[in-house]
């Protein structure tokens, strides 16, 4: 049998408390990572943690705050001396007419989608230059490759996340630390579920567009996240591995 593709590897997965967070953490943990999760819901990340086993922690984190992240990346190192992976996973999402979409609103999507995934980069970027390596992997979406009806902010903020990492990518690139982007499309979440109960046509609509013709698993787009995180995967940088069951076709 194959070793586990992520022996001896510590990741941090923020908004872990559901979905693809979720299912990152526990595919990570399976594949022999010690895995650090952290939510805006920290009991729930607790929970989860408590589910990983050995090697695994939770707590509560504000993404948009500098000092969660410099405690959140201090609280790893103290548990494991280094972080090999951070997913920037936590994110939040918003569908309306962009005619009565408020600024606050769309500033409080993109504070954790945009200003939460910089802030995650920022704070680990020196630590992995110094160890030389280091997979930073970034949660986009479809909407940031294509735009949609209803999503001027939640698309803005997938797209600066795109932009982001592209950039984060070549600056890092010589010490050794990669950073991709994942753009799921149309997944089985929580998040997915409410949208689909407030604009029902909406996302029929978009799901009889899949050409796989269903809905994806967080366990699909999880698949994906551990490939970037692994070995393998090191001659992969500032790519976007979409996984949207060929919507973007």
């Amino acid at each position: 049998m194959p070793d586990p593709r992520l022996l001896g590897k510590v990741a941090l997965v923020t908004g872990a408390a559901g979905g693809i967070g979720t299912a990152t953490a526990e595919r990570f943990a399976h594949e022999g990572a010690s895995v650090m999760v952290t939510d805006a819901d920290g009991e729930r990340a607790e929970e989860l943690a408590r589910r990983l086993g050995e090697g695994a922690s939770g707590r509560a984190q504000d993404v948009t705050s500098e000092d969660a992240w410099s405690q959140t990346v201090a609280w790893v190192l103290e548990h494991h001396g280094h972080i090999d992976v951070l997913v920037n996973n936590a994110g939040v999402f918003l569908a309306e007419p962009l005619a009565t979409t408020s600024l606050a609103k769309f500033n409080k999507v993109l504070d954790v989608n945009v200003v939460g995934v910089f802030l995650g980069m920022r704070e680990v970027a020196a630590h992995m230059s110094a160890r030389g390596s280091g997979s930073i992997i970034n949660v986009s979406s479809l909407a940031g490759l294509t735009g949609g009806p209803l999503l001027t902010a939640y698309a803005a903020s997938k797209w600066a996340v795109r932009g982001m990492t592209k950039v984060a990518a070549r600056e890092l690139a010589r010490a050794g630390v990669r950073v991709n982007s994942v753009h799921p499309g149309q997944i089985d979440t929580d998040m997915n579920t409410r949208q689909r109960e407030a604009t029902p046509e909406l996302i029929e609509r978009l799901i009889r567009t899949i050409p796989l013709g269903r809905i994806g698993t967080p366990e699909e787009v999880a698949h994906a996240l551990v490939y970037l995180a692994s070995d393998e995967s090191v001659y992969t940088t500032g790519s976007e591995l979409v996984v949207d069951g060929g919507s973007n076709a």
